[in-house]
């Protein structure tokens, strides 16, 4: 390790932001008392630099280097086919949510492949993550080394033993470089670790996976150019008293972040959904008032997922309005877009939402979906059967297109669905074995989803 000249600086444990003297407010993140003094060791490197020379784009040898595939399909279908030689992957997610579960899954798989693997764990012992393996029927691999520290330099020393072919360290919180007196899961700390790790794999191509805490906001728990420095971001997210996990992607480098994959969560450890289309839908196919059916599109997959709204009488002098699974404000646009177009009296009532099966929906293509759902709650009335909606909603009640039209109504015909609501002046939409309505208007949308017959 190289080590040059030494100065004092401060450095926001919000976001990393870093300045030469004390601040009481972030300039960066707009913290309050955020910044800590630490030591700043300038030049700092793990491994020698080798001077680099510009060099022209077009005189750059490139082979495309094959991806890794790590054997579990919708891990690979999030992070874009595999695993990218080289890559540093940043794995977050509530406690228990199932983190370290997926990744010695993925561990094991890889070493049954003949890749040396190298876990790095800072919270449990060798026979503990024994223990964890023999629960998952994960059985002898050869390939698979573990290893129970959180030290810097004595990791570095098992690297240079194994030389893996992929990293996987639970947690990067719990790493930390002796050579500081700062505590491990201190942001100085965090940031060393990370910069070690991100080094390493540069430098001999071998990927390497980070498994991250988040704070009780729901972040990353560190400075958050630790999610800038890294290739690809991945939350694991679920309700803990569903079986359902979701993984998501929120950066990737190497590929697209609209993809997510779906595991359940089982006696045995995680098990994969591929066919997930159907996986958050009641088996009762009845029409009750209050839901509503939605095909979202999650990157090239259409999950149909059940809209659920509760609307009662108020008895608070302020009514409640609590929505799990859609976006607080877009609901309250599509409430007051209710209240002025079509005249109901929402302003005394408490309204509910819940997205069956803990999926978070941002798009706004689930606007004419909470709107159906909204009307049918307030009037118990169910709206036709086998019927899915989709459209977004303008503020003067105007239906307007969306994407992903046509994979959305494939996929809700191929489950069994009649009916379909979606905004006129579409392109081609004739699906086989489905009636479509165009509709224009919010209150045409009303007109005919409830009409009787």
């Amino acid at each position: 390790m190289i080590l040059i000249k030494e100065k004092k600086i401060f450095s926001c444990e919000e976001c990393g932001y870093i300045s030469t003297k004390w601040l009481g407010r972030c300039p960066s993140c707009g913290a309050w008392n955020s910044f800590h003094e630490e030591q700043k060791r300038q030049h700092q490197r793990f491994f020698p630099k080798e001077i680099q020379k510009p060099v022209l784009l077009k005189d750059i040898e490139f082979d495309r280097l094959p991806r890794i595939l790590t054997g579990i399909g919708e891990l690979d279908r999030v992070i874009g086919g595999g695993i990218v030689p080289g890559s540093v992957i940043l794995l977050a997610g509530e406690p228990g949510i199932g983190k370290s579960t997926l990744i010695l899954l993925a561990a094991s798989k890889l070493a049954y492949k003949g890749k040396n693997v190298l876990y790095i764990s800072g919270e449990e012992s060798p026979r503990q993550l024994r223990m964890r393996a023999e629960r998952l029927g994960i059985k002898e691999a050869e390939n698979l080394f573990l290893l129970s520290e959180n030290e810097i330099k004595s990791t570095e020393g098992a690297i240079e033993t194994v030389r893996p072919d992929v990293i996987i360290v639970d947690s990067i919180q719990m790493i930390y470089d002796a050579n500081f007196d700062y505590p491990y899961g201190s942001i100085f700390q965090i940031r060393k670790a990370a910069q070690f790790f991100i080094e390493w794999a540069k430098k001999f191509e071998s990927p390497v996976f980070l498994i991250g805490h988040i704070t009780k906001e729901g972040s990353i728990a560190g400075p958050k150019i630790l999610e800038h420095l890294v290739d690809v971001v991945l939350y694991f997210e679920g309700d803990k008293l569903s079986n359902l996990r979701i993984l998501r992607g929120i950066k990737n480098r190497f590929g697209s972040t609209e993809e997510i994959g779906v595991f359940r969560m089982d006696e045995v450890g995680l098990i994969e959904v591929s066919d997930s289309s159907r996986i958050f839908l009641s088996d009762n196919t009845t029409a009750q008032p209050g839901l509503v059916i939605f095909p979202s599109q999650e990157g090239r997959r259409t999950i149909l997922l059940e809209i659920q709204s509760l609307i009662t009488p108020s008895y608070l002098g302020v009514p409640r309005r609590t929505f799990t699974g859609l976006d607080y404000n877009r609901v309250n646009l599509i409430l007051a877009v209710l209240e002025k177009k079509l005249h109901l009296n929402l302003g005394s009532k408490d309204v509910y939402f819940n997205v069956a099966g803990g999926l978070k929906i941002t798009e706004s293509a689930v606007d004419l979906a909470v709107a159906i759902a909204s009307i049918s709650s307030y009037k118990d009335i169910a709206p036709i059967a086998q019927t899915v909606f989709i459209g977004e909603i303008a503020l003067t009640g105007e239906i307007r297109p969306v994407q992903h039209l046509i994979p959305r109504l494939r996929e809700s015909a191929r489950l069994g669905f009649k009916n379909a609501f979606i905004p006129s002046g579409s392109v081609d939409v004739s699906v086989s074995g489905m009636r479509v309505f165009e509709v224009s208007w919010l209150s045409e949308a009303a007109e005919i989803a409830f009409k009787k017959g």
